[in-house]
This record gives C-alpha cells, sequence and structure tokens, in this order.
C-alpha cells in the first residue's frame, strides 16, 4: 500500500477519554488524522484531535458525520450506541470493532451466555424475576452469590454481593434493583472464591491473525483496578491457557481490533446445570494443579490492564489496536524488559471538582513514567493517570510502585 502524506489515514474516535487519548497518541506518531466524538470540549482526547465533534454518544447525525470523514471507527467506551454504529455498517462504513460484537458485550447476561454456548469457561449465570426466585436460584447453587446489572456496570459498579437468605429478603436487595430498572435489569452469578485476577489484552484482525500480550496480574480496590503486574505470578501453563481462551474469545466474538479479557484463577470451576435459565460454565479449563481459568468480563476496546504495553511491550495495546482497526499488519507482542508494575493514580472521593497532583517532581526523579490524561476536574475515584516500572524484578518494582504511592496526593485548587 501507499502510505499518502497528501490523504492520510484517519480514524474516527467515539469518546474522548484517556483511551482515546492514547489511541490518538499512537495515530499521531504514525502522522494519521484524528477525529474524535465526545460530549466534553475539554475530554482528554481534545487536545490532540484534528476535529472535535461534541455530541452525545446517542447521536446518530453526530457520530454518521465523524464516519464520513475517517477511514475507520471506533470506541473507546461500552456507552457507543451499538444500533447506530450497526446502521452506519450497513451503509458501507468500517465500524472496528463491529457492532454486532459491541451489542453482545453490552449486555453481560448474553455476553456470559454467548461465551458459554462456544464452550469458554465463564461463573454459572442465571436469569431472575424476584426475590424468591433470588432465594430459589441461591439454595440450589448455594450462598453467597452476585447480583449484577446486564448493562452499564463497570469498576465494580452494579454488584451486590448476597451473602445468605436474610440478606437475600432485606430492602437493600430491592432498593438495588428498582434503582437499575427492575429485575429485568440484573441476573445472579454464582459467586467466585477467586484466588487471583488476572487479564490478557487480545487483538484480532479482518484477515483473523489472532495475537495475545502476556498475562496481566490485577488488583482491585473497591472494585476500581488499582495494580497490574506483568508477569503474573501464576504457573507457566496456566498462562499459556489464559491467552489461548483470550484468543478464543476475540474469535468467538468476531471482534476486530484490541478486547480486554479479564478473568479469575480459581481452585474449582463453576457448576453446571440443566436449568434452561442459567448459563453454564463451558468447557473445564483447569490444568494438572487443578487451577482454573474463568473469564469475568469482557471489553471490545483498549483496556486499563494493558497500560503496561506502552513502555514494556514492543507494540503498544494502542498502536495494535489502530493496526487492527485500518486492516494494518498486527505484530506478536512481547516484553523489552523482564517485569512492569503499572498503578493507577486515581481521585479522591473528598475533592469534587478542580484538583492538583502534588509530589509529581518527586517521581519524575525516579525510573517511573508518568501518564497525566488531563482530565480538568475530579469526581469521586476517578482514574486520573498512570504511573509505569520496568524492571528486572517484580516484587523490587511493586516496593517501588508503593514508595511512588505514598508520594502522591490529590489537592483542591
Amino acid at each position: 500500500m501507499l502510505y499518502s502524506m497528501k490523504n492520510p489515514l484517519s480514524i474516527g474516535i467515539v469518546g474522548g477519554g484517556q483511551l482515546g487519548k492514547m489511541l490518538a497518541m499512537e495515530a499521531k506518531r504514525l502522522s494519521m488524522r484524528v477525529n474524535v466524538l465526545d460530549p466534553s470540549d475539554d475530554c482528554p482526547a481534545s487536545m490532540l484531535a484534528d476535529e472535535l465533534i461534541v455530541a452525545r454518544f446517542n447521536d446518530a447525525e453526530a457520530i454518521e458525520r465523524l464516519a464520513s470523514m475517517s477511514d475507520a471507527v471506533t470506541y473507546e467506551i461500552e456507552l457507543a450506541d451499538a444500533d447506530i454504529l450497526a446502521s452506519l455498517e450497513r451503509k458501507g462504513y468500517k465500524v472496528r470493532p463491529p457492532a454486532h460484537a459491541l451489542r453482545i458485550v453490552q449486555d453481560k447476561f448474553m455476553q456470559k451466555y454467548m461465551l458459554s454456548k462456544s464452550g469458554i469457561p465463564v461463573a454459572e449465570s442465571f436469569s431472575v424475576n424476584s426475590i424468591d426466585d433470588l432465594h430459589s436460584i441461591a439454595r440450589s447453587i448455594g450462598y453467597p452469590v452476585m447480583l449484577k446489572v446486564k448493562r452499564g456496570g463497570y469498576d465494580g459498579r452494579g454488584n451486590l454481593l448476597v451473602k445468605g437468605y436474610d440478606d437475600a429478603t432485606n430492602d437493600r436487595i430491592a432498593r438495588f434493583v428498582a434503582s437499575r430498572g427492575g429485575w429485568d435489569s440484573v441476573y445472579v452469578e454464582r459467586f467466585i472464591p477467586f484466588i487471583k485476577e488476572v487479564s490478557v489484552i487480545v487483538a484480532r484482525s479482518s484477515k483473523e491473525e489472532v495475537v495475545a500480550y502476556p498475562v496481566a496480574e490485577n488488583v482491585h480496590d473497591d472494585g476500581i483496578l488499582d495494580t497490574s503486574m506483568v508477569p503474573a505470578r501464576i504457573p507457566e501453563e496456566l498462562a499459556y491457557k489464559a491467552k489461548r481462551v483470550a484468543m478464543d474469545v476475540i474469535q468467538a466474538l468476531d471482534g476486530i481490533g484490541v478486547f480486554g479479557v479479564e478473568m479469575f484463577v480459581t481452585k474449582s470451576n463453576g457448576k453446571s446445570s440443566n436449568n434452561s435459565n442459567n448459563i453454564s460454565n463451558g468447557d473445564d479449563d483447569s490444568d494438572g494443579d487443578g487451577y482454573s481459568i474463568l473469564v469475568n468480563e469482557v471489553a471490545p476496546r483498549v483496556h486499563n490492564t494493558g497500560h503496561y504495553s506502552i513502555e514494556a511491550c514492543n507494540v503498544s495495546q494502542f498502536e495494535q489496536h489502530i493496526r487492527a482497526v485500518l486492516d494494518l499488519p498486527l505484530i506478536e507482542p512481547r516484553m523489552v524488559c523482564k517485569a512492569a508494575v503499572m498503578i493507577n493514580i486515581l481521585g479522591d472521593d473528598g475533592i469534587n471538582g478542580y484538583y492538583a497532583i502534588d509530589g509529581i517532581e518527586r517521581i519524575m526523579c525516579m525510573d517511573a513514567r508518568i501518564h497525566i490524561y488531563g482530565k480538568r476536574s475530579n469526581k469521586g475515584r476517578r482514574k486520573l493517570g498512570h504511573i509505569t516500572l520496568l524492571g528486572d524484578d517484580l516484587d523490587d518494582l511493586l516496593k517501588s510502585a508503593m514508595q511512588i504511592r505514598s508520594a502522591l496526593r490529590l489537592v483542591s485548587v
């Protein structure tokens, strides 16, 4: 192909948050044109966009305008409208990942059903219609169980642990369900007593090339990612299986682009059931030591747990996504260091509004890579940036990461 500078390749991004910004940074490195649609005129990606369309994610006319000026449209947020994107596909626009993959992933119960039918190991999930139904399911599979929203839940939002019968009949269950739109909006999932949470970034092209990144081990704080460590501290055979499962996931969804596949490492798999209202665990994916991999959640986009790849790999997840979206060759990812740790810079619940980050100068004296997303204001525990450390020993990097975290402080301005 001829890589024209007169008419450079252009990418349209639905969503201008930090993921959109980092996609734009890679696109700009390749001298591509970047078009962004976001409801906010000062979103993080706005500083890099050649064209910023300020519009809601369900504005069909604005999204088609984005598509008309782009060689391909992608999205950095699951709030993208799958119906609008499907309409663009029917009109001949290139949408990556495809709208049907987004539609499946947006409904977590549908996601689990589809993955299970494809033989991919997932936690056992059930449709639920009432408090009595919830208790009946829990009595069948055993407490505790998780009550989860089908749509819109992320970073731990939309999950409720039901510990026992008294818990299941508590008013807080009714309030939770009512606040989410009723029983049709939630489902029940078997509680998984996992040992570790891991994830794999995986990419697939329109030519069905599939590549997977090293397995990351993740630590969450109240449902929000706090730390990622690479490589994950799991047996090599299990890491290989985790990568194979992630590759199976993106192929089952017919995805194009980069996906983040979050998984549990557990000593026991979920149990299958003949109940037509439940989703079984798929194939048993345990290794010789009795460890198993269960897929927890899939994101059809670049992912927080893959940020380490910017510095730690020969190709970042963001460049890989751009390659896949624009039908450019994929690269087999590999680490360029022995170990990496990524920590998120999170907002403070006590600071709502404009803020400053204290301690950055001290961190700049350390061997760390700092990413500040450029979000003007904070609300709650918002993701404001991240820091990546590279080295030879994971334990040493974790110690340094803790020192860095203690040096950072958010202040109101």
